[in-house]
C-alpha cells in the first residue's frame, strides 16, 4: 500500500463521503486552492486509489429487476480455443456488475449479473452455454430481485479506513505540537 499525504487522505475522505463534491467545496474545507485539490485528485487517480467516478444508480428505476450470482468453472482448454475478446462474453459481459476469479478447483469465477427480466437472464445463459458449453460450466446460479439488495456500497468500510488514517495524522500532529 502506498502512503497517502495528509491532503490526499483528507481529499479522499471527502470524496468518499460525497463523490459529487466539487474542488471548490473541498478547497474551502481544507483551506487549499481549488487547483490544488484538482492536482490531488489527479494524484489519487495516478496512484490508483480512485479508479472511476461511477454513479450509484437505482437498478429498479432503470428497469433492472433481476440480479444473478453465478458460480462458474472455466476449463483450461478455453484459453487455447478462444481469444480474450471472445472470453469477455463470459467473464466481462455487459450484464456483469462484478467478476471475481477465485482459486478453487470446482469453481473458477463468481460473477454478479444484472438483467431487466427473467427472459433476458434465460437468454443470456442459454447463449453462453450454446457458444461455450464445452468449455464453461455454470455450477450454480442464485437469482434475486433487485429489491432484495440490502447493501451495495462499500462507502462505510472506506470511511472507517480513512477515519483511522485521519486519526493517525491528527495524533502525529498533536505529538509534535504539544
Amino acid at each position: 500500500m502506498m502512503k497517502l499525504t495528509k491532503n490526499e487522505t483528507f481529499v479522499l475522505k471527502l470524496l468518499v463521503e460525497d463523490p459529487s463534491t466539487t474542488n471548490q467545496d473541498i478547497s474551502e474545507k481544507l483551506d487549499i486552492t481549488p487547483q490544488g485539490v484538482g492536482k490531488i485528485r489527479k494524484q489519487l487517480f495516478d496512484k490508483g486509489y480512485i479508479r472511476t467516478q461511477e454513479l450509484g444508480l437505482d437498478y429498479e428505476k432503470l428497469g433492472i429487476n433481476i440480479h444473478a450470482i453465478a458460480m462458474v468453472k472455466i476449463l483450461p482448454s478455453v484459453f487455447r480455443k478462444f481469444n480474450n475478446n471472445e472470453l469477455d462474453k463470459v467473464l466481462k459481459p455487459i450484464n456483469a456488475i462484478r467478476s471475481y476469479a477465485i482459486p478453487e478447483t470446482d469453481i473458477t469465477h463468481i460473477i454478479i449479473y444484472a438483467f431487466k427480466n427473467i427472459k433476458e437472464y434465460d437468454t443470456y445463459f442459454r447463449n453462453i452455454l450454446e457458444e461455450f458449453g464445452d468449455y464453461v460450466e455454470i455450477k450454480h446460479t442464485f437469482v434475486l430481485s433487485s429489491g432484495s439488495v440490502i447493501k451495495s456500497s462499500s462507502t462505510l468500510m472506506f470511511l472507517d479506513v480513512l477515519n483511522g488514517l485521519v486519526k493517525n495524522i491528527t495524533n502525529k500532529k498533536t505529538e509534535t505540537n504539544p
